[in-house]
């Protein structure tokens, strides 16, 4: 169970396609909207992960909600609901939030900014630290490879990454090939990332702690022009 268990660490987030352009030509937040991705562990799909994105004036609300099925031998043998809320006012994050569903129970995470203090709870326990360039780990946006400090949505706990620019690669996505930036995240978070034009991910990939292979892919974007069912997705990570 405890290897089961260990695909939560590698749920990530992804957004729309478009052509390809430069970390900085690409405008924050991209297109608000609802996007669905197929969440695929050892090249079986687990569930699907929905991200929401709206905007009301200068306040930015992206909401991620992760319903996951693990089987083996056909039985269900892991079972999760998340839900994970970023808010950000003038392009800067200020809330996150994250509550997660499981065999072990409900945990819930609450975290607010004043000034360049984070301070709330993760369930009993205080959480209280300083960043001023904060992301927050879902990283639906280019935006979070500027960072140094990512808050982990899930746990309200902050992690200290390293950013290293891998240049542009060809991905072969359920919606077709797909010119892509890619990134690779170091240090307390350990993922491959790869963003669009607009810059939203468009795949994302990393190891579970018990080896196995985690990949995320678009199923379908606000548009609707991009559907397709998630055995489509079963392409290997790179």
């Amino acid at each position: 169970m405890r290897a089961v268990k260990s695909i939560l660490g590698a749920l990530l987030l992804l957004a729309a396609t478009a052509p390809l352009a430069t970390a900085q030509d690409a405008a924050w937040p991209g297109k608000p909207g609802r996007y669905v991705f197929d969440v695929i562990r050892n090249g079986s799909s687990i569930g699907t992960q929905v991200v929401e994105i709206k905007q009301q004036g200068d306040v930015l609300t992206a909401t991620t909600e992760s319903t996951i099925a693990v089987k083996i031998l056909g039985l269900v043998v892991y079972r999760m609901h998340q839900m994970l809320t970023e808010t950000y006012q003038a392009g800067r994050l200020v809330a996150v939030r994250g509550e997660t569903v499981d065999g072990d129970g409900k945990r819930l995470a609450d975290l607010k900014r004043e000034g360049d203090r984070w301070a709330g709870a993760y369930n009993k326990d205080a959480r209280a630290f300083d960043c001023a360039d904060c992301t927050a780990t879902p990283m639906w946006n280019i935006a979070s490879t500027g960072a140094t400090n990512m808050i982990e949505a899930s746990e309200g706990r902050l992690r200290r990454v390293r950013i290293v620019d891998k240049g542009i690669e060809t991905l072969d996505l359920p919606e077709g090939k797909v010119e892509a930036h890619h990134f690779a995240v170091e240090g307390d978070i350990q993922r491959d990332v790869w963003y669009d034009a607009a810059g939203n991910l468009v795949a994302a990939a990393q190891l579970g702690r018990d080896g196995s292979k985690i990949r995320q892919n678009l199923i379908s974007d606000p548009d609707g022009s991009r559907e397709t069912t998630p055995q489509a997705a079963d392409s290997p990570a790179p």
